[in-house]
């Protein structure tokens, strides 16, 4: 039996509760609670194939919900007898993840469920995804309800979309037309459909630095820090290093406040993420003198509690990236005690001591680590697991409030979310269990829970290409936008080594196109963005002796590699491919940006 997040408390016992036909559901008649039996109803239908209905009477061989003064929170008993199935539990929240533990059950044992005895709660009561729908990719509503499941399904409670330029705001149109926004009837729909599944969607905005779009525009160019920038060509380096707003212009914070007032009433949270993460530019321009004078951090601070009082209007409780707040702490104490910084960092080398200094100052704070899959075709797992067990030991030895998973798309979104979908869960098992998996526990977990896969192993042929990803887009986009190479230079030499890996790769692409036979159609889908990112590294693998023989003036072997002609034709084929994986789950939004590029990229290749 394999149940993510595992639970607290876990009972086998003998016998099993079989469904049939004539098996009832006993809910409470309410709204939710008939919500809750058509997602039983259906579910017995999608993976038992028995049809059962509600009945509100008591009889034999029925499933039963039943709210209890007993329990607490989110706090859930599931109890399996072979007369009955009963959900416990104080709230409407503990009795929606009882019944998603009771679907996996049902995913694995079909009509026969076990008798057991379960008793489970959450070890951080905010358990939260961070999704990036700016840097390239704005998801299709269906795609977002559909991440809105999976988060659910997993006992994930918020969900955060990044948003810079990619919503509708009005007097915007200049920012949003280079992509498709999202609208305010599809936030809205959105909040609706992840209320009914007890997860908090949390308004999130850039509002200090990271607003690249805006900072260029002509509508908005003067708030920007720096000076007659405007005309460059446009950047994805650029894009992840610059823009922030001049604090010292006045109209700056009503920028801001105008864009807060506009999201606000879209949402039914009682939060708001202000971002305020990575203001590189700040002090470096038009505010440089006032920061030699005041002090950069004295600038960060006063501007933050401006932008915070924006929210605070309308009585929302504040987050805030904490990185620049955490270089500097002599200046929390100018912070509102009541706002809670997002603690973040995505790679091993974290210093407690960084996440101990904000609780000893009495700040709350999230955990945030990511799922690794930024700058790169298929996500990086084994660091995603790392850094996700780390931040979440963590928060729970200095008493974080919440865990934020966070999944970017830096340099224009080229990672595909199906690659995210094992870093989503490695957070949704370190932030509601208080029982550790290994990182091939976890993996064999989701092979049989997400993927249906009981004598495979998907999991393991992911992380063998995950290892053998060896050019990365921070490398190549550094190199192609900027001609710098420190990136390049980190890639791999040993030539023999990659020929030997796109071996494997490409024998790996052949195993995932036979698997997705063996795996349910909605999960064909991943298997096929898996298959299109294998095949992507394969290309970008061949393009390293080319790339640093003519860029760092090396002498690589080329034996065994394509042509530089041969590659520019292998990645126009793939590109087709790309663009059709997707446009399965997302607008086209700015996929003409990655285009462009391998475009460039191409043309540069044929012409060594």
């Amino acid at each position: 039996m394999y149940l993510l997040p595992v639970p607290l408390n876990i009972e086998t016992r003998e016998g099993c509760f079989t469904l049939t036909n004539t098996t009832s559901i006993n809910i409470p008649l309410t709204n939710y609670g008939m919500f809750l039996g058509n997602q039983i109803a259906e579910n017995v239908k999608k993976y038992a194939a028995v049809d059962i209905s509600i009945n509100s009477h008591n009889t034999d061989n029925q499933v039963k919900l039943c709210l209890s003064k007993e329990l607490t929170g989110e706090e859930y008993e599931l109890r399996v007898t072979e007369n009955y199935i009963l959900f416990l539990a104080g709230t409407n929240k503990g009795l929606f993840y009882a019944l998603q533990t009771f679907i996996q059950l049902l995913k694995q044992h079909k009509r026969q469920i076990p008798c057991l005895y379960i008793k489970d709660k959450p070890a951080f009561n905010n358990r939260g995804f961070y999704h990036d729908v700016t840097r390239g990719k704005v998801p299709s509503l269906n795609s977002l309800k559909e991440l809105a499941d999976l988060c659910a399904f997993y006992k994930l409670n918020q969900l955060q979309l990044y948003i810079e330029h990619t919503f509708l705001f009005k007097g915007h149109s200049e920012i949003w037309n280079i992509t498709e926004p999202l609208t305010a009837n599809e936030i809205i729909e959105l909040d609706n459909y992840c209320a009914q599944r007890q997860i908090e969607l949390v308004p999130s905005l850039a509002t200090f630095g990271h607003l690249y779009e805006a900072l260029r525009s002509e509508s908005f160019k003067e708030l920007n820090e720096l000076e007659n920038v405007s005309d460059k060509p446009y950047s994805w380096v650029d894009r992840m290093n610059h823009y922030t707003l001049d604090v010292s212009n006045a109209k700056s914070i009503k920028f801001v406040e105008d864009m807060i007032d506009q999201f606000v009433p879209l949402f039914r949270s009682n939060h708001f993420n202000i971002c305020a993460d990575e203001t590189f530019d700040l002090g470096q321009g038009k505010t440089k003198e006032l920061a030699e004078e005041l002090g950069q951090s004295k600038l960060y601070v006063d501007f933050l509690n401006k932008v915070v009082n924006c929210v605070k209007k309308h009585n929302l409780k504040v987050m805030f990236w904490g990185d620049i707040i955490i270089k500097h702490p002599e200046y929390i104490e100018q912070l509102p005690k009541d706002i809670i910084c997002l603690n973040w960092w995505y790679w091993l080398n974290y210093e407690e001591e960084k996440v101990k200094m904000i609780k000893d100052r009495n700040f709350k704070q999230y955990v945030c680590p990511g799922v690794h899959g930024w700058n790169k075709l298929m996500n990086d797992f084994n660091l995603a697991y790392d850094n996700i067990k780390m931040m979440s030991d963590y928060g729970k030895k200095y008493n974080a409030i919440g865990l934020l998973n966070t999944d970017w798309g830096d340099y224009g979104h080229w990672n595909f979310f199906a690659s995210s979908i094992p870093g989503l869960i490695y957070g949704a098992q370190f932030s509601w269990s208080q029982k550790e998996l290994s990182y091939q526990g976890m993996n064999n977990y989701i092979d049989k829970i997400q993927f249906g896969l009981n004598d495979i192993s998907l999991m393991n042929l992911l992380d063998k290409v995950a290892n053998k990803h060896h050019l990365t887009l921070l490398a190549l986009v550094q190199w192609q936008e900027k001609n710098e190479v420190k990136y390049l230079k980190k890639v791999t030499n040993d030539t023999e080594k990659i020929v030997l890996d796109n071996i494997l790769l490409n024998t790996i692409s052949s195993r995932l196109l036979d698997l997705q036979t063996s795996v349910s159609v909605e999960q064909r889908e991943y298997l096929q963005a898996y298959y299109v990112a294998t095949q992507g590294i394969i290309i970008f693998n061949n393009l390293i002796p080319h790339i640093k023989n003519k860029a760092l003036k090396e002498n690589l072997s080329t034996v065994g590699f394509k042509t530089p002609t041969q590659c520019a034709l292998a990645l126009e084929d793939w590109l087709y491919q790309f663009k059709q994986v997707w446009l399965k789950r997302n607008k086209p939004s700015e996929l003409y940006r990655i285009v462009e590029f391998t475009k460039n990229l191409c043309k540069t290749l044929r012409c060594y």
